[in-house]
């Protein structure tokens, strides 16, 4: 997929910089956390990416839904990078990159039509798969994973698709260099050939800053609306 991504022609979306608030991410968690659906996934509860990602996924998958440029039944794939450190047998310490890129197969219809409990569910189950891909030496999950890649593909890079990068977990927000530690931290990218966003995660109380290149410019006010409808 990655190889493929290289070969994909930058496309025109209107950049967008919002902010999820620290009382959506936690309304969402909790809704997750209080239906009980902690139990029957291995006992952790809805993390920050996981409700981010679902506002966002589902916000964006609506607004290009009920424009008409999409349907019901047309697939809607998220994909996020996902760290492999434990399941590859990286070391204690071990500072270089392990990560996948994990996709979460979905129509338009599940993710639009669901509320954001659904999502961060359907998210959930995405990476719980994870660790079955490096079993056995990867090979039967990779074959698997390949099949499913190729039934995907031209989803994958098509505009119904949306790629989630986080932040969170990098250390930008606690630098100091004696004048204080950043109020915000994001970054600048050019264009790019996927809808795709940057999300720069809280490790507090704050709200979540994302960087948004993913919609068209005609998507924009019904993108904006969905999201202002978690508020």
């Amino acid at each position: 997929m990655e190889k493929a991504m290289l070969t994909q022609e930058s496309k025109q979306f209107a950049y967008l910089d919002v902010t999820i608030p620290s009382s959506v991410i936690g309304r969402v968690k909790a809704a997750f956390d209080d239906v009980g659906d902690v139990a029957r996934s291995g006992g952790e509860p809805c993390t920050v990416f996981e409700a981010v990602a679902a506002v966002l996924w589902r916000s964006r998958t609506r607004a290009v839904l009920i424009s008409g440029d999409s349907d019901a039944d047309t697939p809607a794939p998220l994909v996020f990078a996902a760290n492999v450190h434990k399941h590859v047998g990286a070391k204690h310490g071990y500072y270089g990159n392990c990560v996948t890129s994990q996709v979460v197969a979905a129509t338009s219809g599940e993710v639009a039509n669901g509320d954001a409990n659904d999502v961060v569910k359907l998210i959930r189950r995405a990476k719980e798969l994870i660790p079955a891909q490096f079993e056995n030496g990867g090979v039967a999950m990779n074959g698997a994973a390949a099949r499913v890649e190729r039934q995907l593909m031209s989803a994958l890079f098509g505009y119904n698709a949306f790629y989630v990068a986080s932040w969170r977990n990098i250390g930008f927000e606690a630098v100091d260099f004696g004048g204080g530690r950043p109020a915000r931290v994001m970054c600048h990218v050019g264009p790019t050939a996927v809808p795709s966003c940057v999300a720069c995660l809280p490790r507090d109380s704050g709200g979540a800053s994302v960087l948004l290149l993913c919609v068209k410019e005609e998507h924009v006010d019904a993108f904006l609306a969905e999201l202002e409808s978690f508020k």
